[in-house]
């Protein structure tokens, strides 16, 4: 009879003759091999030090408690989120998540029959109650990119993942391309808590795939603490760096590149 890790292996290695695991940044083929060599001067670049922290002086938070984000939005860590929001790859989506584990809680992942299993991290769960994923701007991809990226956030952190807690109850316009304060009044009132008991009393960890100038981490965090959460917390993936706070009128394209 076969070991465990046998079995593991085996299952992981079929797996991955008809599923090859795949680069989310660059969409190399990478199997086993982590992280992925092609990228990681790249992303070495982009990463945010010495604080993940985002400022409150050059983004909008809002009643959030904080944020923060490891990357910048640029380069190959741009293309990864275009790529699990647009190219139907919701497997870019969980790497990304497991990438945001390792940098921003410190988790482990080993290597499993269906890719890197995130490794629950000691004392996290001391620090928060529950995760809340942003919801989805649109039904049409068929998967939740935050609430993908938040699972395996989830499993290191060692608390619930509550994708339901937070909803959208009426459609916004993209953001791309509005200035601050078309971007806060866009998304007023666009999310509530459908059972406030899901998030009463809790200290909430809110999981995004791109923080730009904060205003839909702000509007989530008002929505939830208005259902009597305690406190919100928010991460994502990337973040838009400005050299100053921008002005409320001025126009904000952070995706021109790819548009253009």
């Amino acid at each position: 009879m076969k070991s465990n890790s046998g079995v593991c292996r085996t299952l992981r290695q079929l797996r991955w003759v008809l599923y090859p695991r795949r680069c989310p940044f660059c969409d190399r083929v990478l199997g086993t091999v982590s992280p992925c060599p092609d990228c990681c001067a790249e992303l070495d670049a982009l990463r945010r030090k010495p604080t993940m922290r985002l400022s409150a002086g050059l983004h909008y938070l809002g009643r959030l408690e904080g944020a923060a984000a490891p990357y910048r939005y640029a380069g190959c860590v741009r293309r990864g989120v275009l790529r699990a929001k647009y190219q139907a790859a919701p497997w870019a989506a969980d790497e990304l998540g497991a990438e945001m584990a390792r940098l921003l809680f410190g988790s482990e992942a080993k290597m499993g029959a269906f890719g890197p299993e995130v490794q629950p991290v000691p004392g996290l769960a001391l620090s928060y109650d529950c995760i809340v994923p942003v919801p989805a701007s649109s039904r049409a991809r068929g998967y939740n990119v935050p609430e993908r990226m938040a699972r395996p956030i989830a499993r290191a952190v060692g608390v619930p993942l509550e994708p339901k807690a937070l909803v959208r109850i009426h459609a916004a316009r993209r953001q791309e391309g509005l200035s601050l304060d078309e971007r806060l009044a866009n998304v007023a009132g666009a999310f509530a808590v459908p059972d406030p008991e899901q998030v009463e009393g809790k200290r909430v960890l809110l999981v995004d795939d791109v923080i730009t100038t904060g205003a839909t981490a702000a509007a989530c965090a008002q929505a939830l603490l208005a259902a009597g959460a305690q406190s919100i917390f928010a991460v994502a993936l990337a973040t838009v760096e400005f050299d100053a706070r921008p002005q409320p009128s001025a126009q904000i394209h952070e995706n021109s590149e790819e548009e253009n």
